[in-house]
């Protein structure tokens, strides 16, 4: 089973903590977002693919930047952790949608990993929720 360790700050921590110790379930909502677009005129279009996992009752939502070549399918857990007790990880298990969201930037991949993560930072917290985004496109690669 796949596990993404999350760092949050310690506010956000404490309380999902909180819950966790309460035993009160989480609601969550999984979904992809997809942002495509090209990157200049003489270059072709890329995607950038993020899994956005809404933590309702915790007032918190949680992006995952993926590679193009990661699926998730089933279920996952995602591990919070912070500097306050980094060896202590409060797992949430979470599962995706076959929801699809779609946005079209004009941009490279950083350009476009910008422009969503600032989207749905605005999103979020117009809704009163933390937004956190993570970029995991790194994990996996091999070392040459």
């Amino acid at each position: 089973m796949l596990q993404i360790m999350c760092w949050l700050d310690a506010e956000d921590y404490m309380y999902i903590n909180s819950i966790s110790e309460q035993k009160i379930p989480v609601d969550y909502y999984g979904y992809t977002f997809e942002v495509s677009g090209s990157a200049g005129s003489t270059e072709g279009s890329s995607t950038v693919r993020l899994v956005v996992v809404e933590l309702i009752n915790v007032k918190m939502t949680v992006g995952f930047v993926i590679p193009n070549d990661m699926t998730i399918d089933g279920e996952f857990k995602i591990g919070f952790i912070s500097y306050e007790d980094p060896l202590k990880d409060i797992p949430i298990m979470c599962k995706l949608s076959q929801e699809v969201k779609r946005a079209t930037y004009m941009g490279d991949d950083d350009a476009k990993l910008e422009y969503i993560g600032y989207s749905l930072e605005k999103f979020y917290e117009n809704k009163g929720a933390r937004f956190y985004l993570h970029d995991l496109r790194g994990i996996g690669n091999k070392q040459e």
